[in-house]
Protein backbone atom coordinates (compact mmCIF):
# COMPACT_ATOMS: atom_id res chain seq x y z
CA UNK A 1 0.00 0.00 0.00
CA UNK A 2 2.85 2.35 0.85
CA UNK A 3 4.48 1.58 -2.51
CA UNK A 4 1.26 2.51 -4.37
CA UNK A 5 0.96 5.78 -2.45
CA UNK A 6 4.57 6.62 -3.30
CA UNK A 7 3.94 6.02 -7.00
CA UNK A 8 0.86 8.26 -6.98
CA UNK A 9 2.80 11.03 -5.22
CA UNK A 10 5.63 10.80 -7.78
CA UNK A 11 3.17 11.06 -10.64
CA UNK A 12 1.55 14.16 -9.13
CA UNK A 13 4.98 15.80 -8.88
CA UNK A 14 5.86 15.05 -12.51
CA UNK A 15 2.64 16.44 -14.04
CA UNK A 16 3.19 20.12 -13.06
CA UNK A 17 6.79 19.88 -14.27
CA UNK A 18 5.58 18.60 -17.64
CA UNK A 19 3.03 21.40 -17.87
CA UNK A 20 5.74 23.98 -17.16
CA UNK A 21 7.91 22.44 -19.83
CA UNK A 22 5.13 22.79 -22.44
CA UNK A 23 4.85 26.53 -21.83
CA UNK A 24 8.29 27.03 -23.36
CA UNK A 25 7.47 25.29 -26.65
CA UNK A 26 7.24 27.54 -29.71
CA UNK A 27 3.74 26.61 -30.80
CA UNK A 28 3.17 29.40 -33.26
CA UNK A 29 5.97 30.49 -35.46
CA UNK A 30 3.11 32.28 -37.25
CA UNK A 31 3.37 35.85 -36.06
CA UNK A 32 6.30 36.96 -38.17
CA UNK A 33 7.35 39.06 -35.20
CA UNK A 34 10.91 39.56 -34.17
CA UNK A 35 10.46 38.53 -30.53
CA UNK A 36 8.04 35.67 -30.99
CA UNK A 37 6.04 36.71 -27.92
CA UNK A 38 2.25 36.29 -28.04
CA UNK A 39 1.71 40.02 -27.52
CA UNK A 40 3.45 40.73 -30.83
CA UNK A 41 0.88 38.68 -32.72
CA UNK A 42 -2.14 40.64 -31.49
CA UNK A 43 -2.91 43.72 -33.58
CA UNK A 44 -3.36 46.85 -31.50
CA UNK A 45 -4.62 48.83 -34.50
CA UNK A 46 -6.41 48.02 -37.73
CA UNK A 47 -6.10 50.05 -40.93
CA UNK A 48 -8.90 49.45 -43.40
CA UNK A 49 -8.02 50.63 -46.92
CA UNK A 50 -10.80 51.20 -49.45
CA UNK A 51 -10.57 51.92 -53.18
CA UNK A 52 -12.64 51.47 -56.35
CA UNK A 53 -10.19 49.58 -58.55
CA UNK A 54 -9.77 45.93 -59.47
CA UNK A 55 -7.24 43.60 -57.90
CA UNK A 56 -5.09 43.47 -61.05
CA UNK A 57 -4.46 47.23 -61.16
CA UNK A 58 -1.22 48.96 -60.13
CA UNK A 59 -2.98 50.68 -57.23
CA UNK A 60 -4.26 47.50 -55.60
CA UNK A 61 -0.92 45.77 -56.05
CA UNK A 62 0.72 48.80 -54.44
CA UNK A 63 -1.59 48.55 -51.43
CA UNK A 64 -0.57 44.91 -51.08
CA UNK A 65 2.97 46.26 -50.69
CA UNK A 66 1.64 48.72 -48.10
CA UNK A 67 -0.08 45.89 -46.22
CA UNK A 68 3.05 43.74 -46.18
CA UNK A 69 5.34 46.58 -45.10
CA UNK A 70 3.05 47.80 -42.32
CA UNK A 71 2.39 44.40 -40.82
CA UNK A 72 6.03 43.33 -41.05
CA UNK A 73 7.62 46.50 -39.70
CA UNK A 74 5.05 46.98 -36.93
CA UNK A 75 5.73 43.41 -35.78
CA UNK A 76 2.03 42.69 -36.13
CA UNK A 77 0.88 45.62 -33.99
CA UNK A 78 -1.00 46.99 -37.01
CA UNK A 79 -3.25 44.83 -39.17
CA UNK A 80 -4.18 46.04 -42.66
CA UNK A 81 -7.39 45.08 -44.47
CA UNK A 82 -7.83 45.87 -48.18
CA UNK A 83 -11.24 46.54 -49.75
CA UNK A 84 -10.98 46.92 -53.56
CA UNK A 85 -13.63 46.99 -56.30
CA UNK A 86 -15.80 49.72 -54.76
CA UNK A 87 -16.83 47.24 -52.07
CA UNK A 88 -17.07 50.14 -49.61
CA UNK A 89 -18.70 52.53 -52.08
CA UNK A 90 -17.63 55.25 -54.50
CA UNK A 91 -14.59 57.48 -54.05
CA UNK A 92 -16.78 60.23 -52.61
CA UNK A 93 -18.42 57.84 -50.14
CA UNK A 94 -15.05 56.50 -48.99
CA UNK A 95 -13.51 59.96 -48.58
CA UNK A 96 -16.52 60.88 -46.44
CA UNK A 97 -16.08 57.70 -44.39
CA UNK A 98 -12.41 58.56 -43.92
CA UNK A 99 -13.39 62.02 -42.68
CA UNK A 100 -15.76 60.47 -40.14
CA UNK A 101 -13.19 57.90 -39.03
CA UNK A 102 -15.18 54.83 -40.03
CA UNK A 103 -12.53 54.11 -42.67
CA UNK A 104 -8.88 54.69 -41.82
CA UNK A 105 -7.52 55.07 -45.38
CA UNK A 106 -9.43 56.04 -48.53
CA UNK A 107 -7.77 55.96 -51.92
CA UNK A 108 -9.15 57.84 -54.90
CA UNK A 109 -8.31 60.69 -57.23
CA UNK A 110 -7.49 64.25 -56.30
CA UNK A 111 -10.14 65.17 -58.87
CA UNK A 112 -12.88 63.77 -56.61
CA UNK A 113 -11.25 64.93 -53.39
CA UNK A 114 -11.20 68.47 -54.83
CA UNK A 115 -14.93 68.54 -54.05
CA UNK A 116 -13.91 68.46 -50.38
CA UNK A 117 -10.82 70.71 -50.60
CA UNK A 118 -10.88 73.12 -53.54
CA UNK A 119 -7.12 73.74 -53.39
CA UNK A 120 -6.69 70.36 -55.05
CA UNK A 121 -8.32 71.78 -58.18
CA UNK A 122 -4.90 73.14 -59.08
CA UNK A 123 -3.74 69.59 -59.88
CA UNK A 124 -6.54 69.18 -62.44
CA UNK A 125 -5.48 72.02 -64.72
CA UNK A 126 -5.44 70.91 -68.36
CA UNK A 127 -2.01 70.26 -69.85
CA UNK A 128 -0.29 71.04 -66.53
CA UNK A 129 2.19 68.18 -66.96
CA UNK A 130 3.82 66.82 -70.09
CA UNK A 131 4.20 63.25 -68.86
CA UNK A 132 4.14 61.04 -65.77
CA UNK A 133 7.74 61.76 -64.77
CA UNK A 134 7.02 65.49 -64.81
CA UNK A 135 3.93 65.02 -62.64
CA UNK A 136 5.63 62.72 -60.14
CA UNK A 137 8.42 65.21 -59.57
CA UNK A 138 5.94 68.02 -58.95
CA UNK A 139 3.74 65.99 -56.60
CA UNK A 140 6.64 64.93 -54.40
CA UNK A 141 7.82 68.54 -54.32
CA UNK A 142 6.44 71.95 -53.42
CA UNK A 143 3.28 71.76 -55.51
CA UNK A 144 2.13 68.46 -54.02
CA UNK A 145 2.72 69.70 -50.49
CA UNK A 146 0.99 73.04 -51.06
CA UNK A 147 -2.05 71.52 -52.80
CA UNK A 148 -2.77 69.21 -49.84
CA UNK A 149 -1.81 71.63 -47.08
CA UNK A 150 -5.39 72.24 -45.92
CA UNK A 151 -6.60 68.65 -45.72
CA UNK A 152 -6.20 68.70 -41.95
CA UNK A 153 -9.00 71.26 -41.79
CA UNK A 154 -11.44 68.59 -43.01
CA UNK A 155 -10.12 65.79 -40.81
CA UNK A 156 -7.80 64.17 -43.35
CA UNK A 157 -4.08 63.86 -44.03
CA UNK A 158 -2.29 63.09 -47.28
CA UNK A 159 -0.66 59.75 -46.66
CA UNK A 160 0.80 59.69 -50.15
CA UNK A 161 0.11 60.64 -53.72
CA UNK A 162 -0.06 57.84 -56.24
CA UNK A 163 -0.97 57.85 -59.89
CA UNK A 164 -4.15 57.58 -61.89
CA UNK A 165 -2.27 58.84 -64.92
CA UNK A 166 -2.27 60.89 -68.10
CA UNK A 167 -5.79 60.87 -69.52
CA UNK A 168 -6.77 60.35 -73.16
CA UNK A 169 -10.09 60.62 -75.01
CA UNK A 170 -12.02 57.80 -76.59
CA UNK A 171 -15.40 57.70 -78.30
CA UNK A 172 -17.56 55.82 -80.79
CA UNK A 173 -18.08 58.60 -83.36
CA UNK A 174 -14.71 59.49 -84.93
CA UNK A 175 -11.02 60.09 -84.19
CA UNK A 176 -10.25 63.23 -82.22
CA UNK A 177 -7.47 65.36 -83.65
CA UNK A 178 -8.54 68.93 -82.79
CA UNK A 179 -10.95 70.58 -80.34
CA UNK A 180 -13.48 70.80 -83.17
CA UNK A 181 -13.68 66.99 -83.14
CA UNK A 182 -14.87 67.11 -79.52
CA UNK A 183 -17.79 69.44 -80.24
CA UNK A 184 -21.16 67.90 -79.65
CA UNK A 185 -19.85 64.73 -78.02
CA UNK A 186 -21.48 63.63 -74.79
CA UNK A 187 -18.37 62.81 -72.78
CA UNK A 188 -18.36 61.13 -69.42
CA UNK A 189 -16.18 63.04 -66.97
CA UNK A 190 -15.41 62.71 -63.32
CA UNK A 191 -17.44 64.78 -60.92
CA UNK A 192 -14.96 67.63 -61.09
CA UNK A 193 -15.63 71.25 -61.98
CA UNK A 194 -12.25 71.80 -63.71
CA UNK A 195 -12.65 68.76 -65.94
CA UNK A 196 -16.22 69.67 -66.82
CA UNK A 197 -15.31 73.26 -67.61
CA UNK A 198 -12.43 72.22 -69.88
CA UNK A 199 -14.74 69.96 -71.89
CA UNK A 200 -17.31 72.73 -72.12
CA UNK A 201 -14.64 74.98 -73.63
CA UNK A 202 -13.91 72.27 -76.18
CA UNK A 203 -17.59 72.21 -77.11
CA UNK A 204 -18.45 68.84 -75.57
CA UNK A 205 -21.37 68.01 -73.31
CA UNK A 206 -19.65 66.84 -70.10
CA UNK A 207 -21.62 64.16 -68.28
CA UNK A 208 -20.31 63.29 -64.82
CA UNK A 209 -21.08 59.80 -63.55
CA UNK A 210 -19.61 57.22 -61.21
CA UNK A 211 -16.87 55.06 -62.70
CA UNK A 212 -18.82 51.92 -61.78
CA UNK A 213 -21.67 53.04 -64.08
CA UNK A 214 -19.47 53.90 -67.06
CA UNK A 215 -19.15 50.58 -68.90
CA UNK A 216 -22.92 50.12 -69.05
CA UNK A 217 -23.44 53.75 -70.08
CA UNK A 218 -21.02 53.30 -72.99
CA UNK A 219 -22.60 49.99 -73.91
CA UNK A 220 -26.07 51.52 -74.01
CA UNK A 221 -25.02 54.74 -75.74
CA UNK A 222 -25.92 56.95 -72.80
CA UNK A 223 -22.63 58.75 -73.47
CA UNK A 224 -20.57 58.91 -76.66
CA UNK A 225 -17.19 58.66 -75.04
CA UNK A 226 -15.02 59.01 -71.99
CA UNK A 227 -11.44 59.77 -71.03
CA UNK A 228 -9.14 57.54 -69.00
CA UNK A 229 -5.50 56.62 -68.48
CA UNK A 230 -4.22 53.92 -70.83
CA UNK A 231 -3.91 51.08 -68.32
CA UNK A 232 -7.37 51.72 -66.88
CA UNK A 233 -8.85 51.60 -70.36
CA UNK A 234 -7.49 48.07 -70.74
CA UNK A 235 -8.26 46.74 -67.26
CA UNK A 236 -11.81 48.10 -67.50
CA UNK A 237 -12.27 46.52 -70.96
CA UNK A 238 -13.39 49.79 -72.54
CA UNK A 239 -12.06 48.58 -75.89
CA UNK A 240 -15.16 46.38 -75.98
CA UNK A 241 -17.46 49.42 -76.02
CA UNK A 242 -15.31 52.17 -77.59
CA UNK A 243 -13.90 52.33 -81.12
CA UNK A 244 -11.53 55.33 -81.23
CA UNK A 245 -8.69 56.17 -78.83
CA UNK A 246 -7.03 59.56 -79.27
CA UNK A 247 -3.83 60.25 -77.31
CA UNK A 248 -4.79 63.77 -76.22
CA UNK A 249 -3.01 63.77 -72.85
CA UNK A 250 -5.30 66.59 -71.73
CA UNK A 251 -5.23 65.94 -67.96
CA UNK A 252 -2.99 64.22 -65.49
CA UNK A 253 -4.94 62.77 -62.58
CA UNK A 254 -3.15 62.06 -59.36
CA UNK A 255 -4.24 59.36 -56.98
CA UNK A 256 -4.21 60.21 -53.30
CA UNK A 257 -4.37 58.03 -50.20
CA UNK A 258 -5.92 59.97 -47.35
CA UNK A 259 -5.75 58.83 -43.75
CA UNK A 260 -8.05 59.96 -40.98
CA UNK A 261 -6.15 62.67 -39.10
CA UNK A 262 -7.31 61.67 -35.62
CA UNK A 263 -6.47 58.03 -36.23
CA UNK A 264 -2.99 58.81 -37.50
CA UNK A 265 -2.26 61.12 -34.57
CA UNK A 266 -3.45 58.42 -32.14
CA UNK A 267 -0.65 56.13 -33.30
CA UNK A 268 2.63 56.11 -31.35
CA UNK A 269 5.41 57.91 -33.19
CA UNK A 270 7.19 54.70 -34.11
CA UNK A 271 4.04 53.34 -35.76
CA UNK A 272 3.38 56.63 -37.53
CA UNK A 273 6.78 56.21 -39.17
CA UNK A 274 5.99 52.61 -40.09
CA UNK A 275 2.81 53.76 -41.85
CA UNK A 276 4.39 56.68 -43.72
CA UNK A 277 7.41 54.61 -44.77
CA UNK A 278 5.08 51.88 -46.05
CA UNK A 279 3.09 54.47 -47.99
CA UNK A 280 6.27 55.73 -49.63
CA UNK A 281 7.21 52.18 -50.60
CA UNK A 282 3.72 51.60 -52.01
CA UNK A 283 3.92 54.79 -54.09
CA UNK A 284 7.23 53.83 -55.66
CA UNK A 285 5.93 50.33 -56.37
CA UNK A 286 2.79 51.74 -57.94
CA UNK A 287 4.77 54.04 -60.22
CA UNK A 288 6.75 51.05 -61.47
CA UNK A 289 3.60 48.98 -61.99
CA UNK A 290 2.00 51.89 -63.89
CA UNK A 291 4.97 52.23 -66.23
CA UNK A 292 4.90 48.51 -67.00
CA UNK A 293 1.13 48.35 -67.47
CA UNK A 294 0.89 51.49 -69.62
CA UNK A 295 3.40 50.14 -72.14
CA UNK A 296 1.66 46.77 -72.32
CA UNK A 297 -1.83 48.30 -72.44
CA UNK A 298 -1.10 50.67 -75.31
CA UNK A 299 0.26 47.89 -77.50
CA UNK A 300 -2.78 45.77 -76.71
CA UNK A 301 -5.26 48.59 -77.38
CA UNK A 302 -3.69 49.26 -80.77
CA UNK A 303 -4.87 45.81 -81.79
CA UNK A 304 -8.43 46.46 -80.59
CA UNK A 305 -9.11 50.16 -81.28
CA UNK A 306 -8.25 52.81 -83.83
CA UNK A 307 -5.52 54.80 -82.08
CA UNK A 308 -4.25 58.21 -83.20
CA UNK A 309 -1.68 60.63 -81.85
CA UNK A 310 -2.04 64.42 -81.76
CA UNK A 311 0.36 66.57 -83.77
CA UNK A 312 2.23 69.36 -81.93
CA UNK A 313 0.22 71.97 -83.85
CA UNK A 314 -3.10 70.41 -82.88
CA UNK A 315 -1.90 69.92 -79.31
CA UNK A 316 -1.44 73.69 -79.07
CA UNK A 317 -5.04 74.17 -80.24
CA UNK A 318 -6.22 72.16 -77.24
CA UNK A 319 -3.95 74.16 -74.91
CA UNK A 320 -5.26 77.46 -76.26
CA UNK A 321 -8.96 76.60 -76.11
CA UNK A 322 -8.75 75.39 -72.49
CA UNK A 323 -6.51 78.25 -71.27
CA UNK A 324 -9.38 80.20 -69.61
CA UNK A 325 -9.61 77.45 -67.00
CA UNK A 326 -6.34 78.69 -65.46
CA UNK A 327 -7.77 82.09 -64.55
CA UNK A 328 -10.95 80.49 -63.23
CA UNK A 329 -9.03 78.10 -60.98
CA UNK A 330 -6.76 80.91 -59.76
CA UNK A 331 -9.87 82.74 -58.55
CA UNK A 332 -10.61 79.71 -56.36
CA UNK A 333 -7.17 78.63 -55.09
CA UNK A 334 -5.42 82.00 -54.98
CA UNK A 335 -2.49 83.56 -56.76
CA UNK A 336 0.17 82.00 -54.50
CA UNK A 337 -0.84 78.41 -55.16
CA UNK A 338 -1.30 79.13 -58.85
CA UNK A 339 2.22 80.58 -59.00
CA UNK A 340 3.57 77.34 -57.51
CA UNK A 341 1.64 75.37 -60.13
CA UNK A 342 2.96 77.47 -63.00
CA UNK A 343 6.51 77.10 -61.70
CA UNK A 344 6.06 73.32 -61.57
CA UNK A 345 4.60 73.35 -65.08
CA UNK A 346 7.62 75.13 -66.52
CA UNK A 347 10.10 73.00 -64.55
CA UNK A 348 9.79 70.05 -66.91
Amino acid sequence: MKRIAALILAMLMVLPMAACGDSNIDVGGSSGSSSGTPSDTIAEYTIKVGHTLQEDTPSHKAFQVFEEEVEKNSNGRIAVELYPNSSLGSERVMFEACQMGTLEVAYGTTSVLANFDTNLQVLDLPFLFTDEAHARKALTGELGEAAAANLGDIGLMNLTYMENGIRHMMNNKHPINTPDDVKGLKMRTMENTVHMRAFELMGASPTPMAFTELFTALQQGTVDGNEQPIFLTMTSRFEEVQKYLSLTGHFYTAGIATINKNFFESLPEDLQKVVTDAADAAREAQYQYCDEDNATALEYLKTKMEVNEITPENHQLFVDVTAPVYDEVEAVVGADLMAIARAAQSAD
